[in-house]
């Protein structure tokens, strides 16, 4: 038994190491990226801007798994912040490894898709990590490298899709389990890799159809097998804002449509003019591109590649196509940029140089956003940070000093966004989306008053229903207070 073990071990660690890496071309490829994502988010980093979960994470240091059964990101954390716990902000660090994953990840999909490493290449993978949807997810700077991660768990099996098939599907397994416990927006991207590879197969004939087959059953298998693995052993149930039922009162392709139609009319109506031109010539040329390089029939050719886009389209939201309620925030729509990647590599990579430019714009075009996006945030902070400053001086008069006596709060409407804010939403309304706002309903808006200004009080949602009842005491360009008793409601404006 001990022998068959040791030959066991011996031979995963073989198949693991079997290959062949040029590591100063791996060093090069993964350096320049990096610098080129440190670069395009230096913006974000200056900003400081603590997005969402990071202001209470930054005061109370609480657990990464959270609701969500993220057990990878947690035990990662421990690691991250050296043993720091309760956690503490260190960013850009955070930020920081997210784009080293981000440059190995692109590597990885550069070499199984193109089998070669040039910059072009390189470049063309950039969609990955600043598309604007995986901005939201760089913001976060606690979150950030594990949503990065469950990138990089879901393409890294590819890298061994031509060893032994059971080899294959053990790393396809594991690499899932690690995306599903880090971030489950990336469920998409295995599937989006297995149906190109799976196709290009039987459009180019490069193997028999038998073999294609084959390995789709195979990474289905895996697929389907981590997903059991995490329903059944690690996953807890989500009672949130988000819902993982998948129907109640309607079937499941009605359901599917549903959302998938709900996820394409967000991205048409956030991109701008310039990135819908540029995503459809690259789309167009790589369809004709395929058909003419495909050894098919050019007929049959035309049905495959068209079926293959359909289905890679429809992948690009995973699992969440499938849920009553999913998330809809632009880091749960961060396939998109693989999507792009898989097509931009495979364009690039067959086509001559000056045929890339329109890849090689959007990848501008997603930088030059990144630096407007980022001097939104550090505009918006300043913003919300003089509104927030008005509000407690205001509720400050209105509580007698040193109180022991703690009065309840609830605050309705929002903060509006700052002049800089709206005239980027002029032409890219995805910003009006990736920039939050001091809103009454969010839980971390009260978090912050209450917390950094030290204000006596304690959160109560139900005072909303007696606002109507309740004199106001307090009305300016910013905010209307209104008291009563120990209760007090603010309406932003």
């Amino acid at each position: 038994m001990n022998v068959c073990k040791m030959k066991f071990f011996k031979t995963i660690k073989e198949d693991f190491l079997s290959l062949d890496i040029n590591k100063k071309e791996l060093g090069r490829s993964v350096l320049f990226l990096t610098i080129v994502y440190a670069l395009a988010c230096i913006s974000i980093f200056r900003a400081n801007y603590s997005y969402m979960d990071d202001v209470q994470r930054a005061i109370e240091g609480h657990d990464m798994a959270g609701t969500f059964s993220r057990y990878i990101s947690k035990h990662l954390s421990w690691f991250i912040h050296t043993a720091d716990y309760p956690l503490t902000d260190i960013s850009p660090v955070t930020q920081l490894i997210a784009c080293v994953i981000l440059a190995f990840t692109g590597y990885i999909v550069v070499q199984v898709i193109a089998q070669k490493s040039t910059k072009y290449l390189l470049l063309a993978t950039l969609p990955i990590g600043l598309s604007p949807y995986f901005l939201e997810c760089i913001s976060y700077k606690f979150d950030a490298p594990y949503m990065a991660l469950s990138i990089l768990a879901s393409v890294f099996p590819f890298v061994y899709m031509h060893c032994k098939p059971w080899f294959f599907a053990l790393i396809s397994v594991l690499s899932l389990l690690i995306m599903i416990m880090t971030y489950q927006a990336a469920s998409g991207i295995f599937i989006m890799l297995t149906l190109f590879f799976f196709f290009r197969t039987i459009l180019t004939k490069s193997d028999s159809v038998a073999n294609a087959f084959k390995f789709l059953g195979i990474a289905i298998a895996s697929y389907v097998i981590a997903l059991l693995l995490f329903r059944f052993c690690f996953m807890k149930e989500v009672v949130s804002y988000v819902s993982t039922d998948i129907t109640v009162n309607q079937n499941i392709a009605s359901l599917f449509w549903h959302n998938i139609c709900r996820y394409f009319s967000l991205m048409y109506k956030e991109w701008n003019i310039l990135w819908k031109i540029v995503t459809a010539v690259i789309v167009v040329v790589w369809f004709v591109k395929t058909i003419v390089f495909s050894k098919r029939n050019k007929v049959v050719a035309f049905g495959i590649t068209t079926l293959f886009l359909a289905l890679l389209a429809a992948s690009i939201f995973g699992l969440y196509l499938f849920f009553e309620n999913p998330l809809v925030n632009p880091r749960a729509m961060y396939g998109v940029g693989i999507f792009l990647a898989i097509i931009a590599v495979d364009m690039c990579a067959s086509l001559k140089k000056y045929i890339s430019f329109p890849v090689m714009l959007l990848s501008w075009c997603f930088i030059v956003f990144a630096f407007a996006y980022g001097n939104c945030l550090a505009d918006q902070k300043r913003y919300d940070e003089f509104h927030l400053q008005m509000l407690a001086h205001d509720i400050s008069k209105l509580v007698p000093e040193k109180s022991e006596t703690h009065y309840e709060i609830a605050i309705i409407g929002n903060i509006a966004r700052s002049p800089v804010v709206k005239n980027v939403a002029y032409n890219n309304p995805v910003i009006n989306r990736l920039v939050p706002t001091l809103q009454g309903g969010h839980p971390f808006t009260p978090f912050m008053l209450l917390r950094y200004y030290n204000l006596p009080f304690r959160w109560n949602r139900n005072l909303v229903e007696q606002e109507a009842e309740m004199p106001v005491v307090f009305d300016s360009f910013y905010h209307t207070i209104k008291k009563s008793d120990k209760a007090i409601v603010v309406i932003l404006k």
